[in-house]
């Protein structure tokens, strides 16, 4: 894989990561002031962000197992490196917004 389509990769890991933190921060806002309506969507959105970024990456993935020379870059490593905390940042709303769900649940 060239420098030039690495970089495209790269690109496009951070672009769909980025709009998948972008779902993420508003579902977050909204569980600051307990508003569950919407939050559900919005992390059904972040995740078919978070599947376009995965499919970029792997495809990286696959040509260096296939025995093709990949040279990592720095902004390839900030590619991984936001996917990452971008998936762990949907973890914890995703938890949170389960944990109020269940409360509201049970002030019924």
């Amino acid at each position: 894989m060239d420098n030039e389509k690495l970089v495209q990769v790269a690109m496009n890991v951070i672009m769909h990561a980025g709009d998948a933190r972008d779902y993420i921060r508003k579902a977050g806002t909204k569980l600051t002031v307990q508003d569950l309506d919407g939050v559900e969507e919005l992390l059904k959105q972040a995740s078919v962000e978070l599947i376009e970024a995965h499919k970029a990456q792997t495809s990286v993935l696959q040509n260096e197992a296939a025995g093709e020379s990949i040279s990592m870059t720095v902004l390839f490593s900030h590619a991984q490196d936001t996917l990452m905390t971008v998936e762990s940042e949907q973890y914890m709303i995703s938890t949170l917004y389960q944990c109020l769900k269940n409360m509201k649940k049970e002030e019924k």
